[in-house]
């Protein structure tokens, strides 16, 4: 498996992380997937100008654009778990489930470490906020995890009706995706009791929270405004900055990140450009077993796992374009 590691000494990670992309964009499985499409990189291309080729040519994946169907009527935003394969042939199936574990979307549910200072569960649509803390828990248990907090991060997205017969599920009546996270954190740590601040704004963009359960250890679960609020909801990044500048995280602190296995190199990627980089902390990201959301998540099909290598090739045209810049 192809792992985007974030290692220890920061002057090593952009050629490290440089060197891992080289990898993965060149891999015999990422080459079988798009040879299924009638497709191949051109030769003599860089690194950029090859990131670039796949960016373009992964339009070809955007089924969350395509599938105009896949809308919720409620958000009228397209959705993961309403894609379907129709538009995928029997060859290109076959080509993902051979390359995605190479690819880094699935198995990467092992903490490297043991000595994390934080283990955030990150927000998500349908079993996502419940799972992940789930998952966080365990992982503390089996690796014998002591951090110095467990940390749930989201948004104030509002839940959408197509979600609702997997969240009524364990979070019955949520409005966002904030309150999804707290009861998964409460299902998932055994708390109830909590103190809050939060500040609800006209502009739900604006809005942010802040729980901190009584617990033997801080459980904090946390909901950042966006640093666009004109313009669109709090993203993965927007959140992440709103917790280190809430909470003083140190250069040198290392964070496990805990999502689902289709979105890790995604996450690793985005928190390495967004967090490691900037804040010179470790970041490491692992995801719960994909069997632990046996139908009710929907997002196990070949077309998400297209669509999620599309996302990793964003990731990495924006990792990129960022340390340029900082050459610049």
């Amino acid at each position: 498996m192809i792992y985007f590691k974030c290692v220890e000494e920061q002057s090593e990670r952009i050629p490290s992380i440089i060197n891992t992309i080289d990898r993965w964009i060149h891999s015999p499985a990422l080459k079988k997937i798009l040879e299924s499409f009638g497709t191949d990189i051109p030769d003599g291309l860089n690194i950029t100008e090859t990131v670039q080729w796949l960016l373009n040519f992964s339009d070809e994946w955007d089924y969350r654009k395509k599938q105009q169907n896949a809308k919720d009527q409620a958000t009228k935003e397209a959705a993961r778990w309403l894609l379907n394969d129709h538009a995928v042939t029997e060859s290109q199936s076959r080509a993902v489930w051979e390359g995605i574990a190479d690819l880094g979307l699935q198995g990467a549910d092992t903490p490297a470490r043991s000595d994390y200072d934080y283990i955030i569960a990150l927000g998500g649509a349908r079993l996502s906020c419940l799972l992940r803390p789930q998952y966080a828990k365990r992982v503390m248990e089996q690796y014998v995890l002591y951090p110095k907090a467990v940390v749930m991060l989201s948004g104030t997205r509002p839940i959408a009706d197509s979600e609702r017969i997997v969240t009524d599920t364990y979070a019955k009546g949520a409005n966002t995706e904030y309150d999804l996270i707290c009861k998964g954190a409460e299902q998932s740590f055994g708390v109830s009791e909590f103190r809050e601040q939060r500040h609800d704004d006209s502009n739900q963009n604006l809005s942010w929270a802040i729980r901190t359960y009584a617990n033997e250890f801080p459980v904090i679960s946390i909901a950042g405004p966006s640093t666009e609020p004109n313009i669109r909801r709090a993203n993965s990044a927007d959140t992440y900055q709103f917790f280190f500048e809430k909470f003083k995280i140190s250069e040198g602190e290392k964070l496990l990140l805990v999502t689902s296995q289709i979105y890790v190199p995604y996450q690793q990627i985005e928190a390495i450009r967004t967090l490691s980089l900037p804040y010179g902390v470790l970041t490491e990201t692992i995801g719960f077993p994909n069997e632990w959301s046996g139908n009710l998540q929907g997002m196990q099909q070949p077309v998400n796992y297209l669509q999620e290598i599309r996302s990793t090739i964003q990731a990495i045209s924006r990792f990129l374009l960022s340390i340029s810049q900082v050459k610049g």
